[in-house]
């Protein structure tokens, strides 16, 4: 029997900048996603957390 799965359980919920701004980030992060996220368009916390990474070893 073909197992059937709900692909909407998969996937993580996506935020706004605002939004993740407004979550449990410290300070510094809060001001790296200001710079790196672009308005309007949704991130998931992973994406958020990569993109705040991905900024810091530029210095």
């Amino acid at each position: 029997m073909r197992e059937v799965r709900n692909k909407t359980s998969n996937k993580e919920p996506k935020f706004t900048k605002v939004g993740l701004m407004a979550g449990n980030f410290t300070t510094t992060e809060k001001d790296i996603m200001n710079i790196v996220l672009k308005d309007g368009k949704e991130y998931t916390i992973p994406e958020a957390k990569k993109a705040i990474e991905e900024f810091k070893k530029g210095f």
